[in-house]
């Protein structure tokens, strides 16, 4: 059986960052987009915005690289977790993290990451225009993605070259 996962339809997300303030308030009890367990990119270049979110890691990096053990994998949800009683602070799951959204609060003094809200997010919630989803992916879902951001890139590359 496939599991649900985060997955992001990056042509419908218009940058509103609503999903970085539910996120932030839903785990931190506060409206600050720095604490959100996903970010959304803005690439002025491309007139993109487009929302990064955990997973899915086939081979996680973050668990491969803590020196204690802290963060595991659920092996029900297949969701990367952090063991706070175990973490050192050393960030080097930070670092390593592909989508940039495993992050330290410097206020609290602990790594911070997506949960998927126990299996109900809150961004997928609240996203007016469905960029964001929750499910099993399919396979032609992924294959779809990857073609759409290869033909945008090319029509972009073309309108520059005309110019």
């Amino acid at each position: 059986m496939l599991q649900k996962q985060l997955m992001v339809d990056y042509t419908k997300c218009t940058g509103c960052r609503i999903c970085e303030i539910a996120c932030s308030a839903r785990n931190e009890g506060v409206f600050q987009p720095s604490l959100a367990r996903l970010r959304i990119v803005k690439y002025d270049d491309l007139g993109l915005d487009i929302p990064h979110v955990c997973g899915p890691c086939e081979d996680a990096p973050c668990i491969d690289i803590c020196p204690v053990y802290a963060m595991r994998r659920d092996p029900a949800t297949g969701v990367v977790d952090v063991d706070h009683d175990k973490c050192i602070l050393c960030k080097s799951c930070v670092g390593v993290c592909v989508s940039g959204v495993i992050r330290l609060d410097t206020v609290s003094m602990r790594i911070i990451k997506c949960d998927h809200c126990g299996g109900d997010p809150e961004c997928v919630k609240v996203c007016p225009t469905g960029a964001l989803i929750y499910g099993t992916p399919a396979q032609t879902t992924v294959v779809q993605r990857h073609d759409k951001l290869r033909d945008y890139l090319a029509e972009i590359h073309r309108t520059a070259q005309s110019t």
